[in-house]
């Protein structure tokens, strides 16, 4: 924690400011190793040890996880009675325009009344930090990754004719939380429900015949995992074999791609010029990829509208789709780790064709 704090020190630095706010629970957990809901953290860009706030009922588990910073238990509302003596000196105060909400931010301003300058910082702070991952960071997301390969292969076993959308992916949680946590809401969907990119599971009933769209991610020590696999009960039409085919070829060609030096838009248009070339532009209306960490979604983008430059040690996924309303989606997804010359792919789920 303490690399991570002096990073950002001189960060805020490099960006004239005097201290920075931080808000953000992902951020937090990154800075101190705080995993409750309520808490703040002060960095100051000078020699002083960063301030943890929370209330009375974390003061217990700030004992077992923050380190690197002094703690204060303040009231519930963090906000209510803001710490300004701590911040005495400040001139430039960084706040994290993304987290703060807008009432907190009047509470704030009120309290310091006029006397320090707000700066919003909306990601040019500890999410840029986040993106690098160290190798204690990587294995974690490797486990992740791992015990979602696992639970795939466990769930294969169990898809048969009627069982339900909810069904499977109450057991895919469960087995998740066995090994660790879900990272986030867990999607399957059949046949034409396939075509939302992110399906609710229902109690739509499983035929012969459907395509069955699993999205799904581990979590392992506040460490994500996020993987995409379409699969069908039957034998696939030749229509899904083709556009199967599409998607995989163009996965497969963006994953060739990736070198640390190009960027998210460059990823970006590997994929989707294929796919444009084959007649399905237009069924493909997301972004490529997301950066993954200790939030599902988490710069950078593979996406038109990133163009800053990758980074080894960077994990992103690769997760074209074409979807077809009324008819099927189909949408392949691995994370990966940027490295100087290609990528890794962590993600070992089988992904020609599975036919049930």
């Amino acid at each position: 924690m303490e690399k991570r704090i002096n990073i950002l020190k001189i960060t805020l630095k490099n960006h004239g400011i005097d201290a920075l706010l931080v808000t953000d629970l992902a951020n937090l957990f990154y800075l101190s190793g705080y995993t409750g809901s309520n808490g703040m953290l002060i960095v100051k860009n000078n020699q002083s040890k960063p301030i943890f706030y929370t209330d009375f009922r974390y003061k217990e588990q700030t004992k077992d996880e923050i380190k690197d910073c002094r703690v204060k238990i303040l009231n519930r509302n963090l906000f209510s009675g803001f710490p300004v003596d701590d911040i005495k000196g400040i001139k430039r105060f960084g706040f994290e325009a993304n987290s703060l909400c807008f009432s907190n931010y009047q509470r704030v301003k009120k309290t310091l009344k006029g006397k320090v300058k707000l700066i919003p910082s909306s990601d040019e702070c500890v999410e840029n930090l986040r993106m690098i991952k160290d190798v204690h960071e990587l294995e974690k997301i490797r486990t992740a990754v791992a015990i979602t390969d696992k639970v795939f292969e466990n769930i294969l076993k169990l898809i048969k004719p009627r069982i339900t959308e909810k069904e499977l992916a109450l057991e895919i949680d469960y087995q998740f939380k066995k090994e660790g946590d879900i990272a986030f809401p867990t999607i399957v969907a059949f046949s034409e429900r396939g075509a939302l990119p992110h399906a609710q599971p229902t109690n739509k009933r499983l035929k012969m015949g459907d395509v069955i769209v699993f999205d799904m991610g581990a979590r392992f020590e506040n460490y994500c995992a996020d993987m995409t696999r379409t699969v069908v009960l039957g034998k696939a039409s030749n229509k899904v074999k083709q556009i199967y085919d599409i998607v995989l070829t163009a996965q497969e060609l963006a994953e060739g791609k990736i070198t640390a030096g190009k960027s998210g838009a460059e990823i970006d248009n590997y994929a989707r010029n294929y796919i444009k070339a084959k007649g399905y532009g237009e069924f493909f209306g997301h972004g490529l990829g997301h950066g993954v960490g200790i939030a599902v979604h988490e710069k950078p983008a593979l996406s038109s509208i990133n163009n800053d430059a990758l980074k080894p040690n960077v994990t992103v996924t690769v997760e074209p789709g074409i979807y077809l309303p009324g008819e099927f989606g189909i949408r392949i997804e691995d994370l990966v780790v940027v490295k100087e010359k290609d990528c890794e792919i962590l993600t070992k789920s089988p992904k020609e064709l599975i036919e049930l």
